[in-house]
């Protein structure tokens, strides 16, 4: 897709005298209620998590409540970082979908931030607890002492906002001829964060990068090799590529100043989920991509 086509091309007049006309005005920049109703079709709904001052058992950063019975989850000998605490009933309220009705959803990712998803060596780098049962009852767990300070973050209470999630561009061909055109369509699919942090459940991604990231779990959960080129050439792609299309964005969470995080270079973490496997409750599969500039 080229997105920055020219506006004008031919021949420089030689002179002033020899031109007759007048040139036409610029056309005015597109706006958001045209490429909304141009677009609309392709959004989706999808949940925004924002901070909140009120009681909630979600949360991103801070200590989990975990059941006795789930032990830590480490990777090569070291705990993992925790990252969110999700309460699905509240999820539900806000966007009934493929996902459980009740319990607590658990993230955790590598506290070295060392795995990108491309290597099918990096599963275990992340996990993703689906818990149920009495939440009132169960404990804070402290963090291990070895998960070092840095990788210890702050707690930020969150609720879920219902928005509108349009496609990035990457994924459309809307002839764009201008690049404020394009200008206004990022602004189109950003403004449902309302200038906040993009955490996001459901819908489409906001890439840093790559919009591919279906096929990426695809192939890297089915142990392909993403590091080069060439894993793309691999004879199983042909036969795994139609199974991207059950890939669902189940998180991603943005760098965030106020929950300490800073993924890469102002990166983004994205879980992924089947969503055959989220309809039967099993999380165990979920597979991860990182991003950043």
């Amino acid at each position: 897709m080229n997105w920055f086509k020219k506006l004008f091309g031919g021949k420089k007049p030689q002179s002033r005298a020899k031109i007759t006309s007048k040139a036409s005005p610029p056309s005015p920049p597109v706006t958001t209620a045209e490429l909304r109703q141009r677009f609309g079709a392709l959004a989706t709904s999808a949940v925004h998590l924002r901070a909140t001052e009120n009681p909630s058992f979600s949360q991103l950063g801070g200590e989990p409540l975990l059941p006795e019975e789930v032990r830590w989850p480490e990777w090569k000998g070291k705990p993992l970082s925790f990252l969110a605490q999700i309460d699905l009933a509240e999820v539900h309220a806000v966007l009934p979908s493929f996902l459980p009705r009740s319990g607590l959803l658990l993230f955790f990712y590598d506290q070295d931030q060392s795995v990108w998803g491309f290597d099918p060596k990096d599963e275990g780098a992340w996990k993703v607890f689906h818990v149920e049962g009495e939440v009132a009852y169960w404990q804070r767990r402290s963090t291990p002492a070895g998960v070092d300070k840095g990788a210890r973050f702050q707690c930020k209470p969150i609720a879920f906002h219902a928005m509108q999630s349009f496609p990035d561009a990457q994924r459309i061909e809307s002839g764009f001829a201008r690049d404020r055109d394009w200008d206004a369509y990022y602004e189109l699919r950003h403004e449902a964060f309302e200038g906040d942090v993009r955490h996001q459940m459901l819908g489409y991604p906001s890439p840093v990068q790559s919009d591919d990231m279906e096929l990426d779990c695809q192939l890297a959960s089915n142990g392909i090799y993403l590091g080069g080129p060439e894993g793309y050439q691999d004879a199983r792609v042909t036969e795994l590529k139609s199974g991207a299309k059950d890939w669902k964005l189940l998180l991603q969470l943005d760098s965030d100043d106020d929950a300490g995080w800073m993924w890469g270079n102002a990166g983004t973490l994205y879980f992924w989920i089947r969503e055959q496997d989220a309809r039967r409750g099993d999380f165990s599969k979920v597979w991860l991509s990182f991003q950043c500039c």
